[in-house]
């Protein structure tokens, strides 16, 4: 696996995904014609905001932890706080790459950084990935069963919260039959490709290393599952576990705000609607995906969320649940690119005799 960070990627990622967020919010402001900031700060009823460090730092700290888990058992040696670093790494770079894809090199890179093996490292950042497709899987089969419980108006917005479950449902069942059936899923990616490869007239299975990439990459990932589900079960079913309480304290946090404005609101309903937005912009090709986050919170949680306060909600939200820790996120990442112009992890083995991963990290002056 090759993987490049540079500050020229950086500063594009910041940039794109800055002017997605603002021009959101603005759209939001004139849309949905927001009241006075005054009027909001009438509202608000600050001892409720309290709880948001609180629920801050435990999503910062059970993050690190899950993938402390999942480490310990590959690199006994790994500390927790190199695992919290990694996690807020992740934070950063997932939310300045389209569809959160810089998110695990940056984990695997800070990771490795410390201490521990490019392969275990992998191996560490897919099962913390892993144990949370697992459990939005569950939870979007659970939503689906309880979607009475969070009426929305109109016909719009029931599709959109519909289209949302059905769209993760989809996405997660296919990524699982290609984990537990790889070779079925080699086959399907092969065909397919050849397919487009006589449409386009271009031979795409020699001559490009994506479709190798891509292979390679799930035949990884089904050696990694398996060594946790025969070997240590626990160990996945605790990320799993984990992964549930870091979920519940995200949909907490957007309770809080709400009775934070001072709007009387059922927890389950809210809890319900934010299982939606997440499972809406999960794989949302954007840079964190920006846009599409704003504007499906605005609309989801609309019934809940008077008209003229929903932007200063929106902003509340992705302040305590995405900026602050992006800023904390980016200081580490930079950090440790101050320190090496180059880092680069050739080709070798493991003590355990597995071949190592390539991992580059450049700086761009």
């Amino acid at each position: 696996m090759s993987v490049r960070i540079t500050k020229k990627n950086i500063r594009r990622g910041v940039q794109i995904f800055t002017l997605i967020s603002l021009l959101s919010l603005t759209a939001i402001f004139f849309l949905t014609r927001s009241g006075s900031i005054t009027e909001a700060f009438r509202m608000f009823k600050p001892e409720i905001f309290i709880f948001v460090p609180f629920l801050i730092l435990f999503d910062w700290f059970g993050g690190g932890f899950r993938l402390y888990v999942f480490s310990k058992v590959l690199h006994p040696r790994i500390s927790f706080k190199s695992c919290v670093r990694a996690n807020l790494a992740n934070y950063f770079m997932s939310s300045i790459t389209p569809a959160q894809t810089g998110g695990g090199p940056a984990q695997i890179y800070i990771l490795y950084a410390n201490g521990m093996p490019a392969v275990e490292a992998t191996s560490a950042s897919l099962m913390t990935f892993l144990s949370t497709v697992f459990f939005l899987i569950i939870m979007a089969m659970v939503t689906f069963m309880l979607k009475g419980k969070a009426p929305l108006p109109g016909s719009l917005l029931p599709k959109l919260f519909n289209y949302g479950i059905f769209l993760f449902l989809l996405i997660g069942i296919l990524f699982l039959l290609a984990l537990f059936f790889p070779n079925f899923y080699k086959e399907a990616v092969t065909r397919i490709v050849r397919l487009i490869s006589r449409i386009k007239k271009k031979n795409y299975i020699s001559g490009t290393q994506w479709v190798n990439d891509m292979i390679e990459g799930v035949d990884r990932t089904h050696k990694y599952l398996l060594f946790f589900l025969k070997e240590r079960l626990w160990v996945f079913l605790l990320g799993v576990l984990i992964s549930a309480f870091l979920f519940f304290s995200k949909f907490l946090m957007a309770y809080v705000i709400v009775r934070g404005l001072g709007i009387e609101a059922s927890v389950v309903h809210v809890v319900l609607l934010q299982v939606v937005i997440i499972l809406i912009n999960y794989f949302f090709p954007s840079p964190g995906g920006s846009g599409a986050t704003e504007f499906s919170s605005a609309a989801l949680m609309a019934p809940v969320v008077p008209q003229t306060l929903l932007m200063y909600y929106v902003i509340l939200w992705r302040i305590f649940t995405s900026y602050i820790a992006i800023g904390v996120g980016g200081f580490v990442i930079i950090h440790e690119m101050g320190k090496k112009e180059k880092l680069e992890i050739k080709n070798g083995l493991t003590s355990n005799g597995a071949a190592k991963e390539d991992i580059l990290l450049e700086m761009d002056e």
